[in-house]
């Protein structure tokens, strides 16, 4: 059966794992060592896996005869070998044997899996301008492309193992990472005209069509507002620009792959800026994967069901995972606060996975349903540690109005202006009768959410479910409702940025009639509990 093999740059690349994790180390000193040890993946590093004599007769012969006379066969390779004045040799082999490499046995995807690493070669290898990171970050952008056309192939190559450089294909993405995301600003920095190199970029790729062009041009404004906005932090405007560029490629799919191999002068590909933008927007959203009560964790939850699922692996490896998920729930359930949760369970897991390194492909891989996959949960929290500043600050999408007058106009009978005192707790059951299907506290939130985004309105979704299901309990008395709607308030969440989302609404009483007028905020209501 004949197996094929990219050896990245130097590396020797197996299916076979080394030590992924070891004894006294962490998910963030792996990173920063591979990340200091990048150079071997695009220069030099290690000779070629077999030496110059075994390499020079098996280019001539196909076979050799043994001291005994006996034919032995010798594997046949067909070997890139690349010599720059820079970085010395590098080697990208397409070797057919009998070892543990990427096995791809379709015809069609093999020839195409060589004609890709002969591109890069071309492309990238070849090129004397380019900076061993600037190789790196290029080669990661075509492999994303490559296997995005060849999804059969994708898990097979991403988990093959470099062993000289103690890590797999996937680690890639994070070494790009971390290249690129001091470069970021720059790029979408908006100079005295209202244009960034982002802008050019992406009008750069307008050629496709007039309709295209167009709706680029709406993108790019709708990005001016978030960019040129003095209320969001520079780390929350890059969580808008993601969800911005999500909405787009979600209405307009057929754009993404001309999108994302569009190059940015100066930085690289759209799709390594695409994915710095993705971690602010993971590190900003790690309450959707760990937040909530220990059984409503999404994390938790993802993970039960791999260890309730057969396939999953072995009756005693589907019980360890159990342990680590019970592990888990006992501390969740006295630990609320997100950022500790994600903490204890990337440092929990990398101890696990020493012992359980045969997980890593089952694990690494789960998607975390509304967020990313439990790699992405990782590599995000290792990430903001790594660059240490990122604050999404105290803004919020909906300012809080001053005034304490409200003038109505009505087509028959002028209303006059009524001053009313903010927070008045004398009225404030009032907010929550329920008539029309609806209260005023409701219709308020339901104009609050109207500039909301997408991510925000998700993250209070559930609770907001939660108000209406006490509101419209007829049961109840209005002191109960109010009770037990201000507890939801307090306690949905103790990420500060979405609690200040929430507290800020602006109340409305009386809505939709003559005498209607700003009541107060969410946390005045709450205040009078």
């Amino acid at each position: 059966m004949q197996k094929f093999t990219l050896l990245l740059l130097a590396a020797i690349v197996g299916a076979a794992a080394g030590n992924y994790c070891t004894s006294g180390s962490d998910f963030s000193d792996d990173c920063d060592n591979r990340q200091n040890n990048r150079g071997c993946l695009t220069s030099g590093g290690r000779t070629h896996p077999r030496s110059s004599e075994s390499s020079s007769s098996s280019s001539s012969s196909s076979s050799s005869e043994s001291a005994e006379g006996t034919t032995e066969a010798v594997p046949t390779t067909t070997d890139f070998i690349l010599s720059t004045s820079t970085h010395g040799q590098c080697y990208c082999s397409c070797e057919a044997s009998g070892s543990d490499d990427i096995e791809i046995t379709d015809v069609t995807i093999r020839e195409a899996w060589i004609e890709f690493i002969e591109e890069i070669q071309t492309t990238i290898i070849y090129d004397q301008s380019l900076t061993s990171d600037e190789k790196l970050v290029a080669i990661w952008a075509k492999l994303e492309i490559f296997l995005s056309s060849y999804s059969e192939i994708t898990e097979l190559v991403l988990y093959t193992y470099i062993e000289e450089w103690d890590g797999y294909i996937f680690d890639i993405q994070t070494v790009v990472l971390y290249i690129q995301w001091s470069y970021t600003s720059t790029v979408v920095e908006i100079d005295a005209s209202g244009d960034c190199i982002l802008f050019e970029a992406l009008r750069n790729c307008t050629a496709v069509d007039a309709e295209f062009s167009a709706r680029i041009e709406i993108l790019i404004e709708e990005l001016t507002v978030i960019l040129e906005s003095t209320t969001y932090s520079y780390s929350y405007q890059m969580v808008l620009v993601y969800e911005k560029f999500v909405a787009f490629f979600a209405e307009y799919s057929q754009y993404t792959t001309v999108i994302l191999e569009v190059e940015i002068e100066g930085y690289g590909s759209f799709s390594s800026f695409y994915e710095v933008v993705y971690n602010y927007w993971l590190v900003f959203n790690f309450e959707v994967a760990v937040g909530g009560s220990a059984s409503e964790c999404e994390l938790i939850q993802t993970l039960t069901t791999c260890y309730e699922n057969a396939s999953s692996g072995s009756t005693s490896e589907r019980a360890q995972i159990k342990e680590l998920v019970e592990k888990l729930t006992t501390y969740y359930e006295s630990n609320t606060e997100v950022e500790v949760r994600v903490e204890y369970f990337v440092a929990q897991f990398y101890e696990w996975l020493i012992i359980q390194e045969w997980s890593v492909e089952i694990i690494f891989s789960l998607e975390i349903q509304g967020y990313g996959t439990v790699y992405d949960l990782i590599i995000a929290y290792v990430w903001e540690h790594h660059c240490g500043c990122i604050d999404f600050g105290e803004s919020t999408t909906t300012e809080a109005l001053e005034s304490t007058t409200v003038e109505v106009e009505t087509s028959t009978v002028p209303v006059e202006t009524t001053t009313h005192a903010t927070g008045d707790c004398s009225t404030v059951l009032d907010l929550v009768i329920f008539q029309n299907n609806i209260t005023d506290l409701s219709w308020s939130i339901d104009q609050a959410q109207e500039s909301w985004n997408s991510t925000e309105i998700q993250r209070f979704a559930a609770y907001e479910k939660r108000i209406f299901v006490v509101e419209s309990n007829t049961t109840a008395t209005r002191e109960q409702v109010f009770t037990n709607v201000a507890n939801v308030f307090n306690v949905w969440t103790t990420n500060e940025f979405y609690l200040d989302l929430v507290y800020s609404i602006n109340v409305y009483i009386y809505h939709e009639t003559a005498t209607q007028y700003l009541w107060g905020t969410v946390k005045q209501f709450c205040a009078c509990a």
